[in-house]
């Protein structure tokens, strides 16, 4: 599940899988060779509300299958859970993380839009239609409490809206790697000229020199990605 899907190279271009309430995220199923068979596939928000239940044909010779429900937004921030059925038994299930803003357009949220951005849709209906009756189908807990829970925190703001973000965060993600400009007194820290994955490492490609006799190019001088003190990586943590 995430956003910006590339159905020709067949990847995220949202690498790092990083979604919000005002987001449209995407479903993608791969297939191993089978028969033909029809699977349903099931959206749960993080108020254990379905927001949405569809199902897909898949034949012999499929090997994605991708859908974007049209979902009303703001989606509920919290994680949310996609299942994939056959014949109402699960086979496979996928969890993600709708993150709540601590910023829109480079400013703190403001108390007036903490309501709505992090209330969820309307009525708790995502699509025209309620699917709330596949809750006991689905076998899923009660959302009367997590509906009351997700809605004391539609009121955070500042410090305990970050620490929601930060909670959020440290349960999908975990830190990969650490580098600094200058040498740290902390032997593992490296240099982040160094790495590959940092915006200090060099990047030969960036500058080309000009074109010599015999047709190549001279190699331009070694820059950096971008002019920051320090970088770090983050990697999802998948369960």
């Amino acid at each position: 599940v995430g956003t910006e899907w590339d159905p020709k190279e067949r990847i995220f271009r949202n690498f790092g899988g990083v979604m919000g309430p005002l987001d449209e995220p995407v479903a993608v199923q791969k297939w191993a060779r089978g028969p033909n068979l029809t699977a349903t596939i099931v959206w749960i928000d993080p108020a254990h509300i379905v927001a949405a239940s569809y199902d897909i044909s898949i034949d012999v010779e499929a090997e994605f299958t991708q859908y974007k429900p049209p979902l009303q937004r703001p989606l509920r921030p919290g994680v949310w859970t996609v299942r994939v059925l056959r014949l109402w038994e699960r086979v496979a299930e996928a969890r993600f993380l709708v993150m709540p803003l601590a910023f829109k357009g480079r400013e703190p949220l403001r108390a007036e839009d903490h309501g709505w951005v992090h209330g969820g849709p309307p009525g708790n209906v995502y699509l025209e239609q309620s699917f709330q009756q596949l809750a006991n189908v689905l076998k899923l807990p009660p959302s009367e409490p997590a509906l009351q829970e997700a809605q004391k925190k539609t009121t955070l703001v500042g410090k305990p809206l970050e620490a929601w973000v930060d909670s959020s965060v440290r349960a999908f993600w975990v830190t990969g790697d650490l580098c600094s400009e200058q040498t740290s007194s902390c032997p593992t820290i490296g240099l982040c000229t160094k790495t590959s994955w940092s915006s200090l490492s060099p990047d030969p490609k960036s500058e080309l020199g000009p074109v010599k006799n015999d047709g190549r190019i001279s190699p331009g001088k070694t820059v950096h990605k971008s002019d920051v003190y320090e970088s770090w990586s983050l990697r999802p943590s998948y369960y």
